[in-house]
This record gives structure tokens, sequence and C-alpha cells, in this order.
């Protein structure tokens, strides 16, 4: 009696060891799929720091395009948008607005101009690989008094 009693201790112990090393497999995947998925991460991470400084000088430059022809001795105030040539922003569209309001104060006549330029590179929802800067600036051509 004793004999069968310990067959079928030594049968559920392999049993056991089984589910044990699946279970050992499974953590084990999941660890190297983390890890897989932490050095994806890292491996991006300059790669989209860069793509978000590019967007901001892009979005600059269209900054500086819309107020150079806004404060000209006859002033261009228009929505506009273009492509950078520059090497380092090749693949960026800018799209400058510009909006402006007249003042009178005394004999003096200027104008307030806001505008904005939004650099955008790749196509929104169409993957990580979309970057979009927004800048705003508001400027006159009024004298000094």
């Amino acid at each position: 009696m004793r004999y069968g009693s310990h067959i079928g201790s030594r049968r559920r112990a392999r049993g056991f060891s089984l589910v044990a090393a699946i279970f050992i497999i499974v953590v084990l995947a999941a660890i190297a799929a983390y890890m897989v998925t932490i050095g994806e991460v890292q491996r991006q991470s300059p790669i989209a720091a860069l793509q978000g400084a590019r967007a901001y000088q892009a979005a600059q430059a269209g900054i500086e395009w819309g107020v150079f022809n806004a404060v000209q001795a006859t002033p261009i105030c228009t929505a506009s948008s273009f492509s950078p040539a520059g090497a380092g922003l090749q693949g960026f569209n800018v799209a400058v607005t510009c909006s402006a309001t007249a003042y009178t104060e005394g004999a003096s006549n200027y104008s307030v101009y806001v505008i904005g330029s939004r650099a955008t590179f790749g196509a929104f929802g169409g993957g990580p690989d979309f970057y979009s800067r927004n800048l705003q600036v508001t400027v006159t051509n009024a004298s000094s008094p």
C-alpha cells in the first residue's frame, strides 16, 4: 500500500515541474519584450528631440518672415505657407497667419499685427513621425514717441 502512494506523489511532482517551467518561460519572454520596448523608446527619444527643435526653428522662420512683411513701409499682412529650403528644415511645411488692427492716437496712425506660425512635419495620425510647433507674436509699426 505504501508503495502505490509513493508512485502517485512522483507523478504529481512531474506535472508541477512542467507548470513551473512554462511559468518561467512566460516570465522571461515578458521581460525580454519589455526590454526591447525600452530600447526602442531610448532609440527614438533623441530623434524626437531633434525633430522638435527643427520644427521650432521652422516656425521661427515663419514668424520672422511675417514680421518682416508686417513692418515694411507698405505692410503686407496675409496668410501664407511655404516649405523652407534650408538643408536642416527640408520636409517641413510652415503656415503663417496675420491679423492687423488699426489704431489712431492723436495724429499717429499705426497697426498692431498678430502673427502666427505653425511648422509641421509628416501627417497627423499617420504614425509616430509627426512633429508640429506653433508660435505667435504681436508687433506694431508704431513709431516711438
